[in-house]
Parts: C-alpha cells; sequence; structure tokens
C-alpha cells in the first residue's frame, strides 16, 4: 500500500508555533497547494525476499537503508543489505557498484570481492568516485572508477570478520580513527570531506591533498537572532551523536542531532553552529533523522517518531517536511528483538533531494526501510489551473499586461510561447523546492 499523503499538515500542533509564524506558515502552504499537486510513485521494489526468509529481522537485511542522488551524473546510489548498488538512470534496477547483499565484513579489493557493513554516507567527485563511511567498521572507504574498494581514512582491514578499531584520533589516513562515522559531504571545491563522526559527537575535517584528518572546534553561536521579525534567543544545546549532512550554496552545512532533535547550521569558516527551527507541522515528539538542502537554503527535514492507538499498540511514525508540508507520511509496527529491543533498520528513513540539470525538473528520492523495502520517488507537478492563468495572461494582454509582452507564435493551429514553455520548466523543476 502507498504512503498516504496529508492534505492538512499545518492542521494538529499549531499551538506550538508562534502566532506570527503560524499565520506565515498557513498562507505558504495555501500557495503551495494551489500551484503543486504531490505525486508519490514507486520505482525500485527491492523483491530479495523468498519464502525461505521469513522473519523481519532476515528480510530486513536486503532493505534499501540508504539512498544517495546524484544530481551532476543523473543516477542514484543505494544501500542494499551490506552492498552499494547503482541505478543508471535512476529508474532501472539496482546493479551491484560493491560488497555483498547477504554478507558483512571488512575487505578491500574489487568491487565484487570486497566486504562492506553498514553504510550512512554517500557521495561522489567530478570524477565519479564514490566515496562512503562504513559505520560498522568504523572508516571512509571509497569506490575507484575500475570497481576497486579502498580504505582511505580509518584503519585499514585486517581480518573479514573484524571491523576496524573505532576511536577518536587525529593523524593521517589509516592512521585516524572513527566511531561509527555517518554522514559525508565535499566542501571547498572538492577539495575536503567533511565527515560527522556521530559517536565522538564531532565533525572531522579531512585535507584530500594531504590525507590529514582533523576535527573541527565547534561551538554554539549564542548571538540573538531576528526571524521574520521575531527576536529569538538561542537556547544552549549540544551536537549530539549527529547523523546526516548537507551542504548549501552559501557553504554552510546542515547537520542532524536526532539526541538533542535539533538540526544545526554550521559556519565551517567561524567554526559557530546555530539551532535551526524545523518543528513547522511536526509533533515535538518526533526527532529529526536525515536533512537536505534546496537550491536557496530551504530545508527537507525527514522525521520519525511513535504514535499509540486506542489499543496501545505502537506505531512507528514517519514524515518527509517540506517548509511545514508533508511530503511524505507513513505509519510502521515497529519489529522487536526479544526483551523489547528495536529492531532499528526495519523502520529507518533516508533521502536525497536531485535537480536534473537538464530539464530541471526536482526529485525527491526516499528510502523507507522495512520487510518490503522499496525506493520512491515524490515530484512536485505543477497544476493545469496555474499554467492555465500563466496561458491567459499571455493570450489576453488585459489579464497580465507584464506576461503579455512575452513573444507568442501559431504553430500547427495552436499557440506557443517559448519563453512561457521555459518558465514552466523551471516551476516544475528546481524552483518547485526553491
Amino acid at each position: 500500500m502507498l504512503p498516504h499523503l496529508i492534505k492538512d499538515p499545518h492542521a494538529r500542533h499549531n499551538r506550538q508555533i508562534p502566532q506570527a509564524r503560524r499565520h506565515d506558515t498557513a498562507g505558504r502552504m495555501e500557495t503551495f497547494s494551489r500551484k503543486f499537486n504531490v505525486r508519490t510513485t514507486v520505482q525500485i521494489h527491492n523483491k530479495t525476499a523468498t519464502s525461505a526468509v521469513s522473519t523481519p529481522e532476515a528480510q530486513a537485511c536486503h532493505g534499501i537503508t540508504m539512498v544517495f542522488a546524484d544530481s551532476v551524473h543523473n543516477t542514484v546510489i543505494v544501500c542494499i543489505g551490506s552492498s552499494l548498488q547503482l541505478c543508471d538512470p535512476p529508474e532501472t534496477a539496482p546493479q551491484l557498484l560493491a560488497g555483498c547483499r547477504e554478507q558483512t565484513g571488512f575487505r578491500d579489493g574489487p568491487r565484487s570481492q570486497a566486504r562492506l557493513s553498514t553504510v550512512h554516507g554517500v557521495c561522489v567527485d567530478r570524477n565519479k568516485v564514490v566515496l562512503f563511511t562504513d559505520w560498522m567498521n568504523n572508516c571512509v572507504r571509497q569506490i575507484g572508477t575500475d570497481g576497486h574498494v579502498r580504505t582511505l581514512y580509518g584503519a585499514a582491514p585486517v581480518s573479514l570478520h573484524l571491523p576496524g578499531p573505532r576511536g577518536f584520533q587525529d593523524g593521517f589516513a589509516n592512521t585516524a580513527r572513527f566511531h561509527h562515522p555517518w554522514g559525508l559531504c565535499l566542501y571547498a571545491e572538492q577539495t575536503q570531506i567533511i565527515v560527522v563522526d556521530a559517536h565522538n559527537s564531532s565533525i572531522r575535517r579531512i585535507q584530500r591533498s594531504t590525507a590529514h584528518v582533523s576535527t573541527i572546534p565547534i561551538k554554539q553561536d549564542m548571538s540573538v537572532e531576528t526571524i521574520n521579525g521575531l527576536t529569538e534567543a538561542p537556547v544552549p544545546t549540544q551536537l549530539l551523536y549527529p547523523s546526516t549532512i548537507h551542504v548549501a550554496r552559501n557553504g554552510e552545512v546542515m547537520v542532524v542531532s536526532p539526541s538533542s532533535h535539533d538540526v544545526f547550521r554550521i559556519n565551517l569558516e567561524t567554526m559557530m553552529f546555530r539551532s535551526v527551527s524545523i518543528y513547522c507541522g511536526v509533533d515535538m515528539s518526533h526527532r529529526p533523522v536525515c536533512v537536505d538542502v534546496t537550491a536557496s537554503g530551504k530545508l527537507l527535514v525527514g522525521f520519525t517518531g511513535y504514535y499509540y492507538d486506542a489499543a496501545m499498540h505502537v506505531r512507528d511514525h514517519k514524515i518527509v517536511n517540506y517548509e511545514g508540508w508533508q511530503l511524505y507520511c507513513a505509519d510502521r509496527n515497529p519489529v522487536y528483538y526479544s526483551q523489547n529491543s528495536k529492531l532499528e533498520i526495519c523502520t529507518c528513513l533516508c533521502f536525497s533531494l536531485a535537480v536534473n540539470a537538464d530539464t530541471c525538473e526536482a526529485t525527491l528520492w526516499i528510502s523507507d526501510c522495512r520487510a518490503e523495502s522499496r525506493l520512491l520517488r515524490v515530484r512536485l507537478e505543477l497544476k493545469w489551473e496555474f499554467l492555465r492563468v500563466l496561458l491567459l495572461g499571455v493570450l489576453k494582454p488585459a489579464r497580465n499586461t507584464l506576461l503579455a509582452l512575452l513573444p507568442a507564435c501559431t504553430h500547427h493551429g495552436r499557440s506557443v510561447c517559448p519563453i512561457l514553455q521555459h518558465i514552466v520548466r523551471i516551476l516544475q523543476g528546481s524552483s518547485a523546492f526553491a
């Protein structure tokens, strides 16, 4: 069953939003819903589970637990089990990039012989070299264009069945130590790699030219800030067990800290961070788990939380939120081991935003892992009613004198406005998530 879309996402929990901001949010959502339709479609369905794999725990080993959309090369990389798979083009079935779905481990080598563990962060440089964090093996690795897997930063593999040693140590290449590194991204014209060192609650910087790993000494910016006419003093907080990271066009990075229920905006030049307001139309009991940044610096945030129905059954609630608009919403029944320890992999949420450079089409890829794990594609499509208003503005000068100045021509018995068509393509694409 496809997950449903919330019709009125800002109707609940408005009491948590200041009055002025609440009206502003309602106005934006009304404009958003009037111009765009939200389409959610299944693109890739991971059908590896068979009758021989009966338990949810076993099925989860084949789940799509991570997705990375590469806008530059128009491809999508997913993590399935203990392997990285490439969808090129994005709509095609996944093909092996490195590792093995069924076998976890720690081994460098050719793509089919290499062994990975849990991959949470991926980025691709301009030369199509894939960099990724091997969470369980406590290191950062790469897949070269020849398909060879190498461990670049952190302990190099010693044994197939022993993970790399964890720790907290700066240094060069394999002498550095991490403790469950999560997200990573390229920075400073791809000369640096910024890594979220999750269990060390720190942000690490890697100089690619020297292979040196260092810890960024960030601290909270406690100055008063004015947002939408409202003066807000920051509340003291900490960067606890951070997860995903993304770079905005202005050079700032956004980091999710699920344990502190925050998304932080970090300026790597001043090494200062601030908490960003994200709970617009979302229950404060939910925690952020992933984030992406649009071209104009607006945030897409993924949340996870728990609800109890009348029978006190627990439902794991997943949301992908954009400016208060829920682009994706689904409930899951949590899976438990003995002694009630939760199996997180069955309910993890990850997404990645891509804008096609040729068509300007914005696509949000969502992986929502569960037993029948699948990859979803969410698109914002401009509604015909709004297009018709634009078209009337071109064909009838009295309606809109500005749009009437756009040149139109007749082709095969129908009016055509090349500039308007270009505007429509842009509206359907990148500016839909602007």
